[in-house]
């Protein structure tokens, strides 16, 4: 039989191969660090440690009023709701707020089924894993979306912005409803979880102001 390729060049053609599985090797290497760190990070800002008994919590509001949160952010409160807030560590980098009609019960924060029931909106604030532009928006989807796909769960996703703010939202049917809605601030992530996507979730999400976003 006729050999296609001169004895001379198979060792050109195994080091070029060599080279470019060397190569693929170390962008998957990127790629997949990439990806440890965005879950990493989004691991440490959604677990979610047992309610306090009591927990700091901004007074009571019969109206319309400001939560001002730890990093300065803003976020204008429901008629008769209030926010419960408190740090993840020591360090007060991870804030989670329980945005939550006046008199709620906190040991019904652990149990994200029944927000939708309670009218809870929950809200997690840390460093971010990506820039606030759309590469970074597009591989935050692609880790929610990937991560969702994991662990079964059905849902619909959609990207949206707010001001200057890029956001995901994910809408889930199974293992039970619910809404989990990303926003990226100029270096912090908020990440917003409520049992539907009603009028509270909606005006605590669109209150938001990120002052650090808008200079």
């Amino acid at each position: 039989m006729l050999e296609l390729m001169p004895k001379a060049a198979t060792g050109d053609s195994t080091m070029v191969k060599a080279k470019a599985s060397g190569l693929l090797g170390k962008l998957l290497m990127v790629a997949g660090l990439g990806a440890i760190i965005v879950g990493g990070m989004l691991s440490l800002l959604q677990k979610t440690p047992p309610p306090k008994p009591a927990p700091s919590a901004a007074a009571p509001s019969p109206g319309p009023s400001g939560f001002v949160g730890h990093s300065g952010y803003v976020i204008k409160l429901p008629p008769g709701y209030t926010a419960i807030r408190h740090f993840r560590d020591e360090k007060q980098t991870v804030e989670v707020v329980y945005f939550c009609k006046v008199g709620t019960d906190p040991t019904n924060f652990i149990d994200e089924g029944l927000f939708g029931q309670l009218g809870i909106v929950k809200l997690v604030v840390g460093p971010s894993p990506v820039p606030n532009d759309l590469d970074g928006i597009n591989n935050l989807s692609e880790f929610l979306s990937e991560r969702a796909r994991q662990r079964g769960e059905t849902f619909t996703m959609k990207q949206f912005q707010l001001s200057n703010l890029h956001g995901v939202q994910l809408d889930y049917q199974a293992p039970f409803p619910r809404i989990e809605a990303f926003l990226l601030g100029h270096s912090l992530l908020y990440s917003f979880t409520a049992g539907q996507d009603d009028a509270v979730f909606r005006s605590l999400l669109q209150s938001l102001r990120d002052s650090r976003s808008e200079i």
